[in-house]
């Protein structure tokens, strides 16, 4: 595995400096690619799927995993807590009581809280948040006979903080700490006669739902908990929202905001697979206790397929303990910020997981995906009929050689390339046969709907939205120097982004470009406000003034993305035997089209860089569309005939069982030798063109030496060519990301085939 170093944060290297935690021994750690079933654990080295009997000890067993390694051990309750009534008054009809908690060493510790009572019938339910923020989100509960308390346990008055050395030598993150004071709370409000303790409830958003699912995991007294957008360590696994998603990632979270969870759980970035437990594991403690979980369609902290990966991980736990009607996922439109609506939304939930409202929570919150996928039901309704174990065994070596082993002369290459190009498309699946179509210019996407992306257009000198194939919108960007007038045609570059369900081909989250003249370490602030900073790949790219004047760049969200995420839900519906990769083909194809019926632009310098999924779709519509002068793939590929289920790197299982983006390949696991086309003839089938691969030396989705074989195999293609030149392999020591510095290498590169 590389030994590749983190990126500098002033907090992290502070916090190993002082406790002098050294990172885990990474290779005794087993590679764990999908996020941990709860539900199945090993005995004698084979799987064993928990009974409801053998729930309780799982569950403790979940706990101390998520203790040990995502957020820290807490003290035991501390017996003691008592309250100190500082004020009474009357706010918007409600009475008000101020209290000041005491309790631990000496009643040292405090806590202040805050108690807005309602005017209905007692004892009355309780809903808890940690700031005042979330008054406006309870208003409708207190109206509607909750009452509400407020703990002062949030960012800038976070009482919690001075419980780390009250206390005694705990490893507790500030999450772990502000659900604990969550607890101390409820401590109190068990003491009154008013206050039903049954019905005790818990909300948050953001990094306030972080802390609401920790207080709410360790406390089985909190009966429901409302998960508002929580994000990264929250909603969205680690494992599901590395660089590679574009996702607010482990690294970035751990960099920026190193106390919110276990410092040394930093070491696992860039090593998300071999991380122990992941953060879907607090909705396992919470069960069976009701909980609704709501993400925005297009947050940027959060996935839509990977918080509909948890939600299919924990129904069976709520199944198994007789209350699969208690777990619910709600998606609301937007971004990160919530709306009336959703605040209503969360006062039914309340009612409905007390049994005030009728009904149950999945009545009132059905589930409806967005990436609908079972590939059990794909493959029993629509899997072509192989003979797989009759098929024979292949190897990665030379795509040149034929039947009989001996080199293919130069002129037989096309045969062959042809040969493997049908491979190629019986990969894809059966979907409409690609036709040029016609784009039309001026039109797509609105600025209401860019700014919901992320898309930036305020310092774009110009920009030009276009409608391409079947209905997508694009969006052009032109280099600042450009002038498509003065009959100069310029290169142009397909950007095939990676699998970012918020918004599409933009980047969600950032590598932090610190600004010049001051140092973070005096000024800590300075790194959060990098946390968004930095550009994204397109534009890059295109503001690059070294290639004539720099490349226009097209970009749009691929299928399942951005704006395109209601297309996915019904695609394979729609298309059972075709392949979410082969409409991301089909769809980079009618991009060039677009692009070729543009004046200003030379159809001869047409080229393709992707990065993650988009690297695979550009490799894999290289191969089959001449009209490409070249491409970039960028952590894009392992090969498939090696990537077994044994390689941790999730195999090629991931591709058809998990996000279905190439069904046809689910036949193949456990036997992927056998499959009949692999990225070394996928390479080769781009020569005599100019083929860039960019493997990181970390990426823990692909195995790097099989990839080093698979160009070297290609290679002979490039060499039958005379193109020996023309095909490079680039392994940055670094893991799954595309760093501005990759970025700029890859622009040299594409400059010197120009």
């Amino acid at each position: 595995m590389a030994d590749f170093r983190l990126p500098f944060s002033p907090f992290f290297e502070k916090w190993v400096y002082e406790k002098g935690v050294k990172p885990p021994d990474f290779e005794s750690l087993p590679a764990v690619p999908f996020i941990q079933d709860p539900l199945v654990t090993f005995q004698d080295g084979q799987p064993h799927t928990v009974t409801a009997a053998e729930w309780p000890q799982r569950r403790k067993e979940i706990a101390e995993l998520v203790e040990t390694w995502l957020l820290g051990h807490a003290p035991p309750p501390p017996g003691n807590v008592q309250a100190i009534l500082e004020s009474t008054t009357r706010d918007e009809g409600h009475d008000v009581w101020r209290v000041q908690l005491a309790f631990g060493p000496d009643h040292r510790a405090r806590l202040g809280c805050t108690l807005y009572l309602p005017n209905g019938e007692r004892p009355a339910p309780v809903v808890l948040c940690n700031s005042t923020y979330f008054f406006p989100w309870a208003k409708e509960p207190l109206e509607k006979g909750f009452a509400l308390c407020i703990y002062n346990a949030k960012d800038f008055n976070d009482e919690s903080t001075a419980y780390q050395d009250l206390f005694g030598d705990h490893d507790w993150s500030s999450f772990r700490r502000r659900g604990w004071s969550a607890s101390r709370a409820i401590d109190w409000l068990e003491t009154l006669d008013f206050i039903d303790p049954s019905k005790i409830c818990i909300m948050g958003h953001s990094r306030a739902a972080k802390q609401a699912m920790a207080g709410a995991a360790f406390d089985e007294r909190i009966s429901a908990i409302v998960a508002s957008s929580p994000g990264s360590g929250g909603s969205t696994p680690y494992r599901y929202c590395d660089y590679s998603t574009f996702g607010e990632s482990l690294e970035l979270l751990t960099g920026h905001f190193p106390d919110w969870v276990l410092p040394s759980s930093r070491y696992f970035s860039g090593r998300e697979n071999r991380l122990p437990a992941d953060m879907h594991f607090l909705y396992a403690l919470m069960a069976p206790r009701p909980v609704l979980m709501c993400t925005g369609i297009n947050d940027s902290v959060e996935s839509t397929w990977a918080v509909e990966q948890v939600y299919k991980t924990i129904q069976p736990v709520y199944a198994l303990l007789g209350r699969p009607e208690n777990i619910a996922l709600l998606y609301r439109p937007g971004k990160h910020g919530t709306d009336e609506a959703t605040h209503h939304a969360y006062c039914e939930f309340l009612l409905t997981a007390t049994g005030i409202g009728g009904g149950s929570v999945t009545e009132k919150f059905p589930f409806t995906p967005y990436h609908v996928w079972d590939y059990a039901d794909w493959h029993a309704k629509h899997a072509p009929q192989l003979d797989v174990q009759g098929m024979p065994e292949l190897t990665q070596s030379d795509p040149t050689l034929a039947g009989d082993g001996e080199h293919l002369a130069k002129a037989q290459w096309p045969e062959r390339r042809k040969e493997i190009r049908g491979q190629i498309r019986w990969l894809l699946g059966d979907g409409p046969e690609y036709q040029p179509l016609p784009a039309e210019f001026g039109v797509g996407e609105s600025e209401e709907e860019a700014k919901l992306l992320g898309r930036d257009w305020s310092d774009v000198t110009r920009m030009e939205r276009c409608r391409f194939g079947t209905g997508i919108n694009g969006n052009l960007y032109y280099p600042p120097t450009a002038s498509p007038s003065d009959g100069q045609k310029m290169p142009a570059i397909v950007w095939l982004s990676p699998f970012c369900t918020a918004t599409g081909y933009t980047r969600s989250y950032r590598d932090p470009q610190f600004a010049l003249g001051f140092s973070v370490l005096d000024d800590p602030q300075a790194y959060s406000r990098a946390y968004r900073a930095g550009r994204t790949v397109y534009r890059n790219v295109m503001d690059d003034e070294s290639a004539a004047g720099g490349f226009v760049t097209f970009a749009f969200d691929p299928i399942g993305t951005g704006a395109r995420q209601e297309e996915r839900r019904e695609f394979y519906e729609r298309h059972p035997e075709w392949s979410l990769m082969g409409k991301m083909v089909l769809d980079a194809r009618h991009a060039i089209d677009a692009l070729e019926q543009r004046p200003e632009i030379d159809p001869d310098h047409i080229y393709l860089v992707g990065y993650a999924m988009g690297g695979m779709t550009a490799l894999l519509t290289a191969a089959i569309d001449e009209r490409v002068a070249g491409v970039v793939s960028v952590a894009g590929f392992t090969p498939f005939r090696t990537d077994t289920d044994a390689a941790g790197t999730g195999g090629v299982r991931r591709y058809s069982h998990l996000y279905g983006w190439l069904p046809r390949l689910g036949a193949f696991v456990g036997a992927e030798s056998k499959i009949p086309v692999d990225f070394d003839e996928v390479i080769a089938c781009i020569a005599p063109r100019f083929a860039i691969i960019m493997a990181p030396l970390g990426d823990w989705h692909a195995t790097h030496a099989d990839i080093v074989a698979a160009v070297d195999a290609a290679s002979q293609a490039y060499e039958l060519m005379d193109a020996e030149s023309r095909l490079k392999l680039l392994s940055p020591d670094d893991w799954n990301r595309f760093t501005a510095e990759m970025q700029m290498e890859m622009i040299t590169w594409l400059n010197s085939y120009l």
